[in-house]
């Protein structure tokens, strides 16, 4: 099989009610800088996005909330994940860390893999909130550079991948607007 066969994209990932609700939270959350994978510094010039991570032992029962609920969904994704690629021995047990991210205008992340040695990562999930702006795609290439492989932007759009180094992606930057997507990784 190709390396994009194990790129799998859901659509309507989310009732539409809970979409909404999703969104109306984070245009309203406070968000920080984001960081650079384990390393936990900030450069504008890799990575320009901004990020809320959630916690189910937060002091905030709205963040609360989402995280257990994206949880949940993340997990059904997954699970469909490793029916649809019919694979025996899927060790991807728990999901380790929910964020949601936003990309102001000209915001990006540049190319990238998900596993790192002080932060492990075995499948990688983003769930795309909205498509009202333009630029911002998710992209991939085979690990040699070749082959781009642009995703489609579509709200309530869930991709899920592994985390390793044959998957480098990147989030082309945003020209108008605002993006809002949830990441997560398993374990």
């Amino acid at each position: 099989m190709e390396l994009k066969n194990y790129i799998k994209i859901y659509d309507t990932a989310l009732p539409m009610n809970v979409l909404s609700n999703l969104i109306r939270f984070a245009s309203t959350a406070n968000f920080e800088e984001a960081t650079i994978g384990g390393e936990g510094i900030k450069n504008f010039d890799v990575r320009k996005t901004y990020n809320l991570n959630l916690s189910n032992l937060s002091t905030s029962m709205s963040e609360v909330h989402w995280f257990n609920l994206l949880h949940n969904f993340f997990n059904l994704g997954l699970s469909k994940y490793k029916t649809d690629l019919n694979i025996i021995d899927f060790s991807c047990k728990k999901i380790n860390d929910i964020q949601i991210l936003k990309y102001k205008d000209s915001g990006f992340y540049t190319w990238h893999v998900d596993h790192f040695a002080d932060v492990p990562r075995t499948m990688s999930c983003i769930l795309l909130l909205n498509n009202d702006y333009e630029g911002g795609n998710l992209a991939f290439r085979n690990p040699d550079g070749s082959e781009e492989l642009e995703i489609e932007v579509r709200a309530n759009r869930m991709i899920i991948w592994p985390s390793t180094f044959l998957y480098p992606h990147t989030v082309k930057p945003i020209t108008k607007g605002m993006r809002y997507s949830v990441v997560a990784w398993a374990l």
